[in-house]
């Protein structure tokens, strides 16, 4: 049976071609397509085989964001764990990402925690730190780009779209290969995108428009500020929702 990798690196290998016939940006000289590759995070810790783990795991949980606001092709699966000659800046930078240092890594690991945790208090959280940076670099959970072609520090919703509409069925078949049953959307766009997947299996919860059930595939699909977002609370943001669902009618039907 083909590993999850070994399936995303099938599709990625597609998608990557596809990328070539729209002319998408290239690396400097000529070189490859830009493209980055994404799906279930590596840990550092040697012991933990992330494919295994997210296999068996009760909560699945995959967030799909934007792109990378850099313009050169990387692997996010990899943004946890060391590697063998890599450079000092690439070695320090992933250091950063397994202490939370960024708001995007902080915000993120918090999500996850909470959905992990069923949503405890966000003073709860801010006092919880170790244990909210343990479960980011032990717990599986996936990421992925719905532009695969790095950018800048923000992507217009035109451009988002564009990207949407042109590798649309790719997104889908990703997901569809993660399985996860937890999807974290950072953008109504991806939002509307994720719903339209499941068309006619949806549920809304009265005053609660920023969280779909599908209690046809035991699935919970978030709308969720983007993990960068200033001035705004990212973690109650989704909380909020997955709260609202535990204390409700459907949660038992899980």
């Amino acid at each position: 049976m083909s590993t999850y990798n070994e399936k995303l690196n099938n599709l990625f290998s597609r998608w990557i071609e596809r990328s070539e016939q729209n002319n998408e940006p290239r690396e400097q000289n000529e070189g490859c397509v830009i493209f980055t590759k994404d799906g279930l995070l590596e840990k550092n810790d040697p012991a933990i085989d992330v494919e295994k783990e997210w296999h068996n795991a009760s909560k699945r949980i995959l967030f799909i964001i934007k792109d990378q606001p850099t313009e050169w092709s990387d692997d996010l699966r990899l943004w946890l764990k060391d590697v063998e000659n890599e450079k000092t800046k690439s070695r320090k930078n992933k250091e950063n990402n397994r202490a939370l240092k960024s708001r995007f890594m902080l915000n993120l690991a918090s999500i996850l925690y909470g959905l992990t945790n069923n949503a405890p208090s966000f003073d709860n959280i801010r006092g919880s730190f170790e244990h909210v940076k343990h479960c980011f670099n032990t717990m599986p959970f996936a990421l992925v780009e719905c532009k695969k072609q790095g950018g800048k520090s923000s992507i217009s919703d035109g451009v988002l779209r564009t990207y949407i509409k042109r590798y649309g069925d790719l997104l889908r078949e990703e997901i569809e290969i993660l399985q996860p049953n937890m999807i974290v959307c950072t953008s109504p766009i991806i939002y509307d995108f994720v719903q339209n997947l499941y068309i006619g299996e949806l549920t809304l919860m009265e005053g609660h428009n920023s969280i779909r059930i599908n209690l046809k595939r035991k699935m919970l699909i978030f709308c969720s500020y983007h993990p960068s977002a200033w001035n705004v609370n990212v973690y109650e943001g989704v909380m909020s929702h997955y709260r609202a669902f535990l204390q409700s009618d459907y949660a038992s039907q899980f």
